[in-house]
């Protein structure tokens, strides 16, 4: 399955789905015995099965070594940890009939060191950590009612029926390294994958075969939520009657996942176990000595259909883990993780028994943006298996994808490792921690039962990589080196059968250890850091993903692995280049080397005869240009050069004069020979091919060019620091005391470390000096930096005087510095052999370096905090290092940045990293210098003279400050600065300056300093010379916008900015706004309505003066905005309504349900003046509006009181006309109704008779109640009474004249 370029490849086989410490299944062989192949490991197992009778190990074979021997840490090939328990080697050879095909199923437990294997009838479990341990073997029985009806023992189907859960008991008097070495007490829970069924051994060590069971119930226990349905205890032999002849839950849906904890308390021996099945169903196990109850945990399984990406049955479940190893044990409460088809779901799991088990939160995987623009293109997607890192807070997803080449429409598989990072523990805040990273591009397309078998394992060295282990018992570690990733696969040279499980080498010290892979026939081995690193190779479909699919492509790329992919091995250390490659290199195949031959006969030829005779053919031919980076022939032959070692070293005997001598005089004769293979590429014209094919291999020729001089430069300020020291204590004359002060300081003792530990990496240099030894490594001058950053303590001598710190802190500072100019300047003089730069990050840029010079700079503070107190004439020496090296940070940072971005990599950490320690050494280097001004006016009483002395010092020290500041847009140091000089022309200068940095423009950072410390008057007077710039702020800061409109006399756009800020939901009333009005805030707090009314009158005068005429349309729309807020300012007297401002809509619908008559009547204003399109798109509550006019009368007891009092018509006429219909229908349709827009009889007409002769014919029946404002009336209850009344009401509202005479009266109300 998951299978590098290597000489067999495994069959895959489709297997069930598996939990973390789930069987895998695997294949038992016939019992047929081996010879060893010559050069295996250790030379130990002869057959198949090592203690086998017949042919058992060989007697000279040593034990298996102990975890932490040497072999282990430092073997480049798999070590054996453990041999099979004898108990269960004599299962295996004692089953001679048994059937070819049947499973072996075993897996790991990594906290408590304990491995077991399902074999026949019984389960064998034993420590895997320590080799002696494997004698306490226990061997526990499955009772017989399972066997009885789950078939034979020797049946492959019996054991594959099984998930197994190990739960370590910790005793008081154990530590954790003690627990992990000797686990003696441990609880294994085993589940029916079929039924639910449960058998539980409190304590496989102690008590036994002792096991309490619960039985499945088929059929009956889908349907059960109670807990506690069957719980017995026996010792192993009681059969149960209640065993149903069903083994399968509804649909085939199986257990997949099972894990168990440790409950803690006062019960002895108990333990909580979860349970999921496949469609999502979770069961909760309380198990303890006295019985086991069971209860199925609530949860929706219904499938979601926002998942993003294609994912069936989106609930389902994948698999399940424990978040953290071990929790509080006060706290009683653990979280579980679930891992569906597309989402990561976190649950509370109260350990105590009968606890609640409750969603915490849960994350849509593939719903996340950044998980969608990864698998972008994939037709269907795949979530595999999931892993936690031991803090919890770093969640690693195996996925797989389907998709089509579009070049020649193959399908195909891509397998990911997603990784994600809780950005606010516990609550489930996940981001991702970084980009996708692909392990298989284009693999064949597998069955979906193939792809569930796989299963991950994190945590490991080397530090980073991940274990896959797929269905068909093939073990692959991914890794990334050097920027590239590697693929590692576990295989013997005999064959050790399939591969059960994997773990790590428990963290006893802090560290990640080794990974440990329980196997089908040998046993526990351990597959150490250094093998990973050899035996990795390159993806084998990863030069297929990029070149596409033609035939051509494809036959050559198997050329080159086919020349690749022989055994693994350990190439001898006969030469100091194969020592120091880069990580899996050593395998290089064959035409690889023919290629780097071809170089060096043609460089030789060159030196030699100055001729380049068809260079460039014979090496297009022997395919020198393909490899890339530090891959490829031309950089490894220009490695050779710089790192070879010298012909005639210098003897042991000899004193470190004449070796400091020989390796001064080597690195110029290595500078000579490296610009002669510069020119030689020239020559041959394979610069240029370099140029164009390879930017990365050509870089990296280069960088070793920067190396050398930068080397040389160390060498030279090695040999003057020296003589200085020699100087100061006259010893010239004595040749011991010469000899001393050469090798003494802090530059000697880092040369020291770095020798010794490349010498510790290749035996060949073990006699060697070790200055002699770091001075060769040219390539490797990262690790001066590395060794700065990890022994900084000891190489400036915390416990030496303080005086003795500064000096030797100094010389580190002053050794960084000088090694990275060096190689800034060796660049510039090289500029034109360099390859285009975009996206070549200098290695004086990566990471390595960059943290050794922070860990320098980080001294100097330090250390200029104690010197500040106890020696304050250091401090400026060593404040002008720490202002050089944060130069050179800083100037590191920057080109990683950009390196970043123009490969459209993920840069916003390493930003802020950058950001946060560049404002920190400039806030240092300020502070400082405010200090020193400080000082020198300590003893000046005139406060003018005081001030201009301070002023004299600080333009004396600032300027490199400023100069460092304004490269790395240091913009809170700049302001600080001119603030100090109190200067505003220079901080006016430093604005027009910067306006074009990647950061923001310095101009912005002042504005929002001004607006977030009120100084308001300031930040309107750069206005007028960063109009543009303050006009682009002002967006966010709509309250100060208007008066910079108003200054810059824009009238008319200060009028639209008012209008809009007395109308917006905003709050009006905030601190920016105490400018605004030179008032207390108080009364504004108590009248916001009313200060919105101050707002649209300015807005009124800002028209006129930007000449706006009377009666225009700005003028209309601000009148209409004051009249709907007088209406909302009086509802709010009224208590109808808030302060804050509402929509028109809003405000009409509340005033209609006050109940009050006037807020009625002003609701018709608010209608008016909201404009004909507000009217248009709102008629049902113009409607509304005309129902609640309607009932503000009432129409039935006016008819009655008509008729009983004998009304004249005079007093009918003047009711009529007090009622709210009359009025409104004044206010609206009258001869001076007042509105905004179009007019109300466009809209809605007064009566049906209004309506023109073309209209009607167009108004359907349906249409025809709601289109005029007496078909509205006609819908109130009281209109079969009072329509007489209503419509007369209407009538006299329209009339331009209201003293009617008495004819005219009577006419209407006939009428």
């Amino acid at each position: 399955m998951f299978t590098p370029a290597r000489g067999k490849l495994g069959k895959a086989k489709g297997v069930g789905l598996h939990s973390p410490s789930s069987p895998a299944p695997a294949v038992i062989p016939q019992l047929s015995p081996h010879q060893p192949t010559p050069g295996s490991v250790r030379g130990t197992l002869s057959p198949l099965f090592p203690w086998s009778s017949a042919s058992s190990v060989p007697p000279r074979t040593p034990p298996p070594p102990e975890i932490g021997e040497k072999a282990l840490v430092d073997g480049g090939e798999p070590v054996l940890v453990c041999h099979f328990p004898q108990q269960l080697r004599n299962s295996l050879i004692e089953r001679p009939h048994q059937r070819a095909d049947a499973g072996v199923y075993g897996g790991m437990d990594g906290r408590s060191g304990l491995s077991w294997v399902l074999h026949g009838s019984n389960l064998f479990v034993w420590s895997h950590l320590n080799s002696r341990a494997a004698q306490g073997c226990a061997v526990l029985t499955i009772p017989p009612q399972f066997s009885e009806r789950d078939g034979r023992a020797g049946d492959s189907k019996f054991s594959e029926n099984w998930l197994v859960s190990i739960v370590g008991w910790r005793t008081e008097d154990q530590n954790d390294v003690s627990f992990v070495k000797a686990c003696k007490s441990a609880g294994v829970v085993m589940c029916h994958r079929k039924t639910l069924a449960v058998v539980y051994w409190p304590d496989v060590f102690k008590d036994g075969d002792t096991s309490v069971v619960s039985l499945g119930t088929g059929d009956k226990i889908e349907g059960s939520s109670t807990p506690a349905l069957e719980e017995s205890r026996l010792s192993g032999r009681k059969s149960f009657s209640s065993w149903t002849s069903s083994t399968g839950g509804p649909g085939g849906e199986v257990v997949n996942s099972l894990i168990a904890s440790a409950v803690p308390g006062e019960t002895p021996q108990a333990c909580v176990a979860i349970a999921a099945r496949t469609n999502g169903e979770l069961w909760r196990y309380d198990c303890c000595p006295l019985g086991i109850t069971r209860q199925q945990i609530t949860r929706d399984v219904v499938a979601r259909q926002d998942v993003g990406l294609i994912a069936f049955n989106s609930s389902s479940a994948r698999s399940m883990v424990w978040r953290l190893p071990e929790d509080s044990p006060q706290l009683g409460v653990r979280q579980l993780l679930l891992l569906t088809a597309a989402e990561l779901e976190c649950w509370n799991v109260e350990l105590a028994s009968g606890g609640k088990v409750s969603e915490a939160w849960r994350f849509n995987i593939l719903g996340n943006p950044d998980t969608q623009k990864d698998l972008s293109g994939q037709k269907q997607v795949w979530l595999l298996d999931l892993e936690v890192d031991d803090s919890g807070n770093f969640f690693t997803v195996l996925v797989a994808s389907f998709s089509k080449d579009r070049g020649n429409s193959s399908s195909f598989m891509q397998y990911s490792l997603l990784t994600f990072f809780d950005n606010a523990p516990p609550d489930g805040d996940l981001v991702r921690k970084a980009p996708m990273q692909v392990i298989l591009p284009k693999a064949r397309v597998e069955e979906e039962d193939v792809l569930y078998s796989m299963r991950l394992r994190v945590g490991g060295n080397p530090m980073g990589s991940a274990v896959i282990l797929a269905g068909d018992g093939t073990c692959t570690i991914a890794h990334h080196s050097n920027g590239s990733l590697k693929l590692y696969q576990f295989d013997l040279a005999w064959g050790a059968g399939k591969v059960l499980d994997a773990s790590v080498v428990p963290a006893l010290e802090g560290d990640e250890g080794a990974w440990l892979v329980l196997t089908e026939k040998s046993g526990v081995w351990a597959i150490s850091e250094k093998a990973v690193i050899l035996g990795g190779v390159e993806p084998p479909e990863r030069s297929l993903s990029r070149r596409g699919s033609s035939i051509e492509d494809s036959s050559k790329e198997e050329r080159q692995r086919g020349s690749s992919i022989a055994p693994r091995r350990v190439v001898s250390e006969s030469g100091a280049l194969n020592n120091r490659l880069p990580k899996a290199v050593n395998q290089r195949p064959l035409h690889d080397e023919e290629a780097e031959a071809i170089v060096g006969r043609m460089f030789q030829q060159y030196l030699t005869t100055g001729r380049v005779d068809s260079a460039l053919e014979k090496l297009e031919r022997a395919g020198a240009f393909e490899r890339e980076v530090e891959m490829n022939i031309f950089a490894r032959t220009s490695r050779v050069i710089v790192d070879t070692l010298a012909k005639h070293w210098v003897a042991g005997g000899s004193g470190s004069a004449a070796i400091m001598a020989a390796v001064s005089s080597q690195l110029i004769e290595k500078q000579r020979r490296h610009q002669q293979y510069l020119t030689f590429l020239s020559v041959s014209n394979c610069h240029e091919e370099l140029q164009l094919k390879q930017r990365g291999a050509l870089h990296a020729i280069m960088e070793h060019g920067e190396k050398l001089a930068a080397m040389v430069q160390l060498r030279e300020l090695h040999n003057s620091r020296a003589q200085s020291r020699m100087q100061v204590s006259g010893s010239f004359d004595e040749p011991d005391s010469v000899e001393n002060i050469e090798t003494s300081g802090a530059l000697w003792e880092t040369v020291q470390l770095v020798g010794e530990k490349a010498r510790r990496n290749n035996v060949m240099l073990m006699d060697r000096e070790k200055s002699e030894v770091f001075y060769t490594r040219v390539s490797d001058l990262e690790e001066f930096f590395a060794c700065i950053q990890q022994h900084a303590s000891s190489i400036i001598g915390q416990e030496q005087p303080i005086r003795m710190q500064v000096e030797r802190i100094c010389e580190i500072a002053e050794a960084t510095t000088g090694v990275i100019r060096s190689a800034i300047r060796y660049r510039d003089a090289q500029f034109s052999w360099y390859p285009s730069p975009e996206g070549l990050t200098p290695w004086y840029c990566r990471p390595t370096v960059r943290s050794g010079v922070w860990k320098v700079a980080s001294l100097c503070l330090e250390v200029k905090a104690e010197a500040s107190v106890s020696v304050p004439s250091l401090v400026p020496k060593l404040v002008s290092w720490l202002e050089i090296v944060a130069d050179v940070l800083l100037e590191g940072y920057a080109g990683a940045i950009t390196a970043k971005v123009e490969r459209e990599e993920e840069y916003r950490g390493l930003q802020m990293e950058y950001w946060g320690r560049r404002d920190t050494l400039l806030l240092a280097l300020q502070q400082h210098a405010k200090e020193v001004a400080d000082d020198s006016v300590q003893y000046i009483l005139d406060e003018g003279k005081a001030t201009q002395q301070r002023r004299a010092v600080l333009q004396k020290m600032y300027p490199s400050l400023i100069a460092i500041a304004r490269r790395h847009a240091g913009y809170q140091t700049l302001y600080n600065i001119c603030t100090d000089l109190d200067d505003m022309n220079q901080l006016r200068s430093l604005m027009r300056e910067s306006m074009g940095l990647r950061e923001g423009r310095f101009s912005h950072y002042v504005f929002d300093h001004f607006c977030t410390t009120k100084q308001y008057s300031k930040l309107l007077r750069l206005g007028e010379e960063f109009q543009e710039e303050l006009e682009d702020f002002l967006q966010q800061h709509i309250h100060l916008r208007w008066l910079h409109e108003i200054l810059m006399q824009q009238y008319n756009s200060a009028c639209s900015t008012l209008h809009s800020l007395a109308l917006s939901s905003n709050p009006l009333i905030d601190e920016e706004t105490t400018y605004v009005r030179k008032k207390d805030v108080g009364p504004m707090a108590k009248d916001k309505l009313r200060e919105r009314r101050r707002l649209l009158y300015l807005a009124k005068l800002s028209a006129l003066a930007g000449g706006e005429m009377v009666g225009g349309d700005k003028l209309a729309m601000i009148d209409a905005s004051i009249v709907i807020l007088e209406v909302q300012e009086e509802a709010h007297q009224k208590g109808v309504v808030s302060d804050e401002v509402l929509l028109p809509v809003q405000l009409v619908g509340t005033c209609l349900k006050s109940g009050h008559r006037d807020l009625v009547m002003r609701a018709f204003d608010v209608l008016a003046f909201a404009g004909d399109d507000f009217r248009k798109n709102n008629k049902l509550l113009l409607e509304d509006a005309w129902l609640h006019a309607a009932e503000q009368d009432n129409w039935a007891s006016m008819k009655d009181a008509a008729e009983e009092r004998g009304w004249s018509d005079e007093q009918y006429w003047l009711t009529l006309q007090g009622t709210v219909l009359c009025q409104m229908a004044k206010r609206c349709y009258g001869d001076g109704a007042a509105f905004y827009g179009a007019p109300f009889q466009e809209i809605l007409p007064l009566f049906e008779s209004d309506r023109t002769e073309e209209e009607r014919p167009r108004i359907s029946k349906a249409d025809s109640a709601v289109k005029t404002v007496e078909s509205i009336l006609s819908q109130h209850g009281g209109f079969s009474d009072g329509r007489e009344a209503m419509l007369t009401a209407l009538k006299m509202g329209v009339s331009s004249d209201n003293d009617l005479d008495d004819k005219e009266l009577e006419s209407m109300i006939d009428s």
